[in-house]
């Protein structure tokens, strides 16, 4: 593992660093960073920062599964083998805990230093790193029984406090920037959404985009109730109303979007993504073998379409997110390179076109 560097080093590095943060007390209450807690994983919370040479920011929310039940929560993943639904429902995972692979060092999209296309690559990074389960927004300790013995045992559902100890650390350590892209890929989509709020307030002088990779909000009532309830889901009051927690997946980057009518939003997806897929059959929205998913995702994005401040870029095939890889540079839908829509999107050009690619909605024969 690798020694936690100070606030002072980790702000003045040039290269990724590895912090390990300490609890903090805000308003009373003390957050104290950790993982899952989950049998056989550590516990160690970490996250990333790169200072870059741009004056940008790019915050971004790391993805790894969730888990808001008995049957999910008891099958943890705590190595890089394997994948988070990389097969049928039956063998979903979560990331219990930070892995090796989670080092954006690692990385390719966004994280390329190297790669001229990439439009953020001289503009400072915090990659927010995820292995608590509930999309970067609970806050609570859930008991759950094994289904195999019934017997008890709990997961630390912290990406909310978590978050709240990254903030604290980049108010104490970043410049605030003329710019900043909020954005996650899979479960760290919907991170970023939860967030997006507090962190616009944090840096009210700055121009801010928000973009979701892999997490269109597509999830089913009987989820989000046992969300609500699991994770204690910790949709920000002061952005969403005294009644946050009601509010569904599917509407919350429409409400931001018209939340904040002078920043700019995205979403990106595969037409048929086999993980959002199974985790939506998961959940009880119907077997993964149909095209449920793809067809309540279409009917979504069409609603959200009505912020004249929101985008979408659709893909064709089943492959889960693109930010953290080469596909950054490499996909295509509707005429338009990822990489160019992206660097428009950033810009203070007008908004690019939403992007579908010709004919991929069409059912599927998995």
């Amino acid at each position: 593992m690798a020694e936690p560097q100070s606030d002072g080093a980790a702000a003045a590095a040039s290269k990724w660093a590895r912090i390990e943060p300490q609890a903090i007390e805000l308003d009373g209450k003390v957050y104290s960073p950790t993982c899952s807690q989950a049998a056989g994983s550590d516990a160690t919370y970490a996250f990333w920062y790169q200072q870059g040479t741009a004056d940008g920011l790019v915050v971004f929310f790391d993805g790894g599964g969730s888990c808001w039940n008995d049957e999910t929560c008891c099958k943890p993943r705590l190595s890089g083998k394997g994948a988070v639904f990389d097969g049928a429902a039956a063998n979903s995972v979560f990331k219990a805990m930070i892995l090796p692979s989670d080092d954006p060092s690692r990385m390719s999209g966004l994280f390329d230093p190297h790669e001229t296309r990439n439009p953020v690559r001289d503009w400072s990074k915090v990659f927010i790193s995820y292995c608590t389960g509930d999309v970067h927004s609970g806050s609570n300790t859930a008991e759950y029984h094994d289904p195999a013995n019934s017997k008890p045992f709990k997961i630390e559902h912290r990406g909310w406090d978590n978050v709240q100890v990254v903030k604290e650390w980049m108010r104490k350590n970043l410049p605030k920037p003329h710019r900043i892209l909020i954005c996650g890929s899979s479960a760290g989509a919907y991170g970023a959404a939860t967030h997006f709020g507090p962190l616009r307030e944090m840096y009210p002088e700055a121009r801010a985009f928000y973009l979701g990779d892999g997490g269109m909000g597509v999830t089913t009532p009987e989820f989000e109730k046992a969300r609500n309830e699991s994770w204690n889901y910790m949709l920000p009051v002061s952005i969403f109303g005294a009644d946050a927690q009601k509010i569904p997946d599917r509407e919350v980057v429409a409400r931001l979007a018209a939340r904040f009518p002078e920043d700019r939003f995205a979403q990106y997806t595969t037409a048929h993504d086999v993980v959002q897929t199974n985790f939506y059959a998961q959940q009880g929205g119907g077997p993964a073998t149909t095209n449920a998913w793809t067809e309540k995702m279409s009917r979504e994005l069409e609603n959200r379409q009505s912020q004249t401040n929101f985008r979408s870029y659709v893909a064709e095939g089943s492959i889960h997110t693109i930010l953290r890889s080469q596909l950054v540079f490499n996909q295509s839908s509707g005429g338009m390179p990822f990489v160019d829509w992206l660097e428009k999107f950033l810009s203070d050009q007008s908004l690019p076109n939403s992007m579908m690619c010709s004919g991929c909605l069409s059912p599927t024969n998995k």
